[in-house]
C-alpha cells in the first residue's frame, strides 16, 4: 500500500531518508555548476544544483567538511537552493553506496521506462536525452516543464493531468527543490519512474508511491569530484559512475 502523507506533513519523506544516513564524517563537499556532491571515505552522492543556486564549483565555503553525514543530509529540509542540495546529496551519499551495489546488473531507467511506456499515456516531468524515443514508443506524451519549451505543458498542468495517466517518469531533482511529494500524490494512479543521477536508491521510496529508482553510483569517486567541479555534467562523468535500477516487488 502506498504511504500517504498530509500537506502538513510534506517533509516525512525526507525525514525518512535523513533517517538512513549515518554519522561517518564528510570530507568533501562541492557545489558545482550543474551538480553538488557530498563525498565520505566510503561514498559519494550527487544531486542536480538548482538554477537559483550561486554558480561556481567551489568547495566547503561553509565549513561542512568533518560534520557526520547525518547532519549535512539535514539541509535537504532546507528552502535555500543550495543548502537542498548539498542535503540532497549527502542522502544519495548514504543510499547509493558502491559497494552495497557491486552485485547489482548494470541497467539504464531510460530502457526499462520505454518497456512499460509503449502504447501508454505517458507523462515526463523535465526533459530527457531520450524523450523522444519515448514518444514514439508511447500512445501519448506530455512533458511538463518550469520553463516550457514549445510542445511542453507549464508546471501548472500537473495538477490536472498527472492523475489521468498511466506511466509517469520525474527527475530526481524533484526531491530537491521539494514537488516530489506532491508529484507522487498526484500520480498515484500511474506506473512511476524517479530517475537520473539525483536518485537515491532507497526501497523506502516504494512505500511513498514510487515503483522504480533510476539513479547511480561512484565507479571513480575522484574523477566523478573533479568533473563536478568543474562544472561537468553527466555526459563527462558517465564513465565515473554505474547506472542502477531498481524495481519494486
Amino acid at each position: 500500500m502506498r504511504r500517504r502523507t498530509a500537506p502538513l506533513e510534506y517533509d516525512a519523506l525526507y525525514r525518512d531518508l535523513i533517517a538512513q544516513c549515518d554519522e561517518e564524517p564528510v570530507q568533501d563537499v562541492i557545489a558545482g555548476q550543474i551538480w553538488s556532491l557530498v563525498q565520505t571515505e566510503h561514498a559519494t552522492g550527487l544531486s542536480m544544483s538548482l538554477r537559483s543556486m550561486t554558480t561556481g564549483g567551489h568547495s566547503t565555503s561553509f565549513h561542512l567538511r568533518g560534520k557526520p553525514l547525518v547532519e549535512l543530509a539535514e539541509l535537504s529540509l532546507s528552502w535555500t537552493p543550495r543548502e537542498a542540495a548539498i542535503g540532497m546529496a549527502a542522502i544519495c551519499a548514504a543510499c547509493n553506496i558502491t559497494s552495497r551495489f557491486a552485485g547489482a546488473e548494470e541497467a539504464n531507467g531510460r530502457n526499462v521506462l520505454l518497456k512499460k511506456a509503449a502504447g501508454k499515456k505517458v507523462g515526463l516531468i523535465g526533459h530527457f536525452p531520450w524523450t523522444d524515443e519515448i514518444r514514439s514508443a508511447s500512445g501519448s506524451l506530455t512533458v511538463f516543464e518550469q520553463r516550457p519549451q514549445e510542445g511542453d505543458l507549464p508546471q501548472q498542468a500537473e495538477e490536472y493531468l498527472l492523475p489521468h495517466l498511466d506511466v509517469v517518469a520525474i527527475t530526481g531533482s524533484a526531491l530537491t527543490n521539494k514537488s516530489l511529494p506532491r508529484l507522487l500524490e498526484l500520480a498515484c494512479n500511474a506506473w512511476v519512474m524517479l530517475i537520473g543521477p539525483s536518485t537515491p536508491l532507497s526501497v523506502l521510496m516504494f512505500d511513498y508511491g514510487v515503483d522504480a529508482l533510476s539513479g547511480c553510483v561512484a565507479r571513480d569517486p575522484e574523477d566523478l569530484a573533479e568533473v563536478v567541479r568543474e562544472g561537468g555534467g553527466v555526459r563527462e562523468f558517465r564513465n565515473a559512475v554505474r547506472f542502477v535500477t531498481l524495481q519494486k516487488p
